[in-house]
């Protein structure tokens, strides 16, 4: 349970107030009906630079952190694309740096709002190398999307989502992620759908994709249930 941040043609001085307005999420953002407030439970941030990759993580509460993000973003200053995301853990116990998203592998990186509950049945069809005995839900649908090889990573990513809908229970499997060259963006969610939201909008040259709108002079449109996106 999550929130979730994509700009594609990020520049700092355009996009500031987004960032900015998304770590608020942490304080206010929307929470499924009867939890308490807040996504207080780690935070990731994941930016390309030369087509490197860059991966900051963290298990404490990004608003006591905000700077660190302020402080990369504002220093690269432009990247072609650049994911956030605020975590409120689904699991007991496990607010930390290990557990926080995005997850990355190679050039990839991942980040996931919802649960998949019997997760560990996707574990033995994993065949890359670094899965943690501790991984959680995230973590291994992840790694089963990046086990497919030469698949490449949208066409990896529907196929797990595909066997998670036909064998597994979940409440969203709402994602961003990115090799680089490409954001994607998937929404689908089996309860709350006012919470398991996605939004797109332009600005100017960039894409943002958010979980909630985070800028009322921007035209916001809410993703379909099962609607994929790739932005290139």
């Amino acid at each position: 349970m999550c929130r979730l941040l994509g700009i594609t043609n990020f520049e700092f001085s355009r996009h500031d107030k987004i960032v900015r307005n998304f770590c608020e999420l942490a304080r206010i953002g929307n929470v499924m009906a009867g939890d308490p407030p807040g996504h207080q439970d780690g935070w990731g941030l994941a930016f390309y630079r030369n087509g490197e990759l860059t991966v900051h993580k963290s298990g404490g509460n990004l608003l006591e952190e905000t700077e660190k993000v302020i402080g990369q973003l504002s220093g690269i200053g432009r990247a072609p694309v650049v994911i956030l995301h605020l975590r409120k853990s689904a699991w007991n116990d496990t607010s930390s740096t290990r557990h926080a998203h995005p997850f990355h592998y190679n050039k990839v990186v991942f980040a996931h709002n919802g649960v998949v509950y019997d997760y560990q049945g996707l574990i033995p069809a994993v065949r890359i190398p670094g899965l943690g005995e501790d991984a959680l839900d995230t973590e291994v649908f992840f790694y089963h999307f990046m086990s497919a090889g030469s698949l490449e990573p949208g066409r990896a990513f529907l196929r797990t989502v595909s066997i998670i809908k036909q064998g597994y229970r979940y409440s969203a499997l709402n994602s961003l992620f990115s090799d680089g060259a490409r954001l994607f963006a998937y929404r689908d969610y089996s309860k709350e759908p006012d919470y398991y939201s996605l939004y797109k909008a332009y600005s100017e040259d960039s894409r943002i994709i958010s979980s909630q709108p985070l800028d009322q002079d921007m035209q916001w449109e809410m993703m379909e249930n099962e609607e994929f996106l790739v932005v290139p």
